[in-house]
């Protein structure tokens, strides 16, 4: 289970313990420890019981980004068992669970649209979102490892700034710490305090050494930490993003069978109906969106040309190189 907070705001984290499909309490007392992603234990505690398996535990109120590990240590059936979350500590969300309810009068009624709904179907259409542009939208954190180049260029999986359809995109914000091996499995060597600060992001989204070092060739050798994404969402990808969190929340409620690719209306009008796809919601308005803000190749740029698939080629002399010419475009 994914949970997103909010940086600098404190939580309250819920887990449920079931045996098959039945909610089970624990024969014993609950225990919390939280870690982040280089194993530091960040909080731990004993956990609250609610009742019928039900058990919550206050994360304090987290100053930087991060991803954390919720370990849930109980004894369930008669059996020691643990059991994981993940929290990702954000910086924003693309928009307010205000936002998210007041865009559909229908969400009015708590009921039937609780906020666990609203929180859950949320999460859902950013992660997808971030899955479909392969951009972050708001600030958020990761831990990579990389194979070492040999060269002095690292290509980072979240690329550089951005100017798409006018709108500045963030990549990469800021590198926390950068540490290299001679081979996988071996200790790993941080980077001094001016080794990071000669480290640049190029726009194309590569990690450059400015000190006339390289990443040291290897597979797996190179753990990077660092934020990325936007400040905040463009205005018409949140109203994207609010038609799908609608549909998200009535995905089930459809009178249309889910395996149909068209329907007859009552007043005898046939419709063919867009379908979803591993780069696609399926809603027109929302791919349209998403599309114009893709890294990808699968939507086409921003001005309807394809986007391309690597980036530009650079024929620098260097180790194994062909040509000896100079920087094309």
């Amino acid at each position: 289970m994914l949970t997103r907070i909010a940086r600098t705001r404190a939580a309250t984290l819920r887990h449920v313990f079931e045996v098959d499909e039945t909610p089970t309490d624990s024969a014993g007392p609950v225990t919390v420890e939280v870690t982040d992603a280089t194993g530091t234990q960040v909080a731990a505690g004993p956990a609250t019981s609610a009742g019928m398996g039900v058990y919550t535990f206050a994360l304090p109120a987290q100053t930087g980004l991060a991803l954390l590990t919720v370990a849930w240590a109980a004894t369930i059936d008669g059996a020691d068992v643990v059991e994981t979350d993940e929290v990702e500590i954000v910086g924003g969300f693309y928009f307010s669970l205000r936002q998210g309810r007041a865009s559909d009068s229908a969400l009015s009624d708590t009921t039937k649209y609780s906020t666990e709904d609203l929180i859950q179907a949320r999460t859902e259409v950013e992660v997808e979102c971030e899955r479909i542009t392969q951009r972050a939208f708001v600030p958020r954190y990761r831990r990579v490892l990389l194979d070492g180049t040999g060269t002095r260029d690292l290509l980072l999986p979240d690329g550089g700034d951005d100017l798409v359809a006018g709108v500045q995109l963030r990549g990469v914000r800021v590198l926390r710490s950068a540490t290299m091996s001679p081979r996988a499995g071996q200790p790993y060597v941080p980077l001094t305090t001016a080794q990071l600060g000669a480290l640049v992001v190029t726009r194309d989204g590569l990690l450059r050494r400015g000190d006339g070092n390289v990443w040291t060739e290897g597979i797996g050798n190179v753990l990077l930490e660092y934020e990325y994404g936007s400040d905040a969402p463009p205005e018409d990808l949140v109203r994207a993003s609010l038609v799908r969190f609608r549909s998200r929340l009535n995905i089930h409620k459809s009178g249309i069978p889910d395996r149909a690719t068209s329907y007859t209306a009552a007043d005898g009008g046939t419709y063919r109906l867009t379908m979803p796809g591993a780069a696609a919601t399926g809603i027109p308005e929302v791919d349209a969106v998403y599309s114009r803000y893709s890294r990808g190749g699968n939507a086409g740029g921003a001005d309807g040309r394809p986007v391309p698939a690597s980036r530009i080629l650079d024929y620098t002399p260097q180790r194994w190189s062909l040509f000896h010419q100079g920087r094309t475009s």
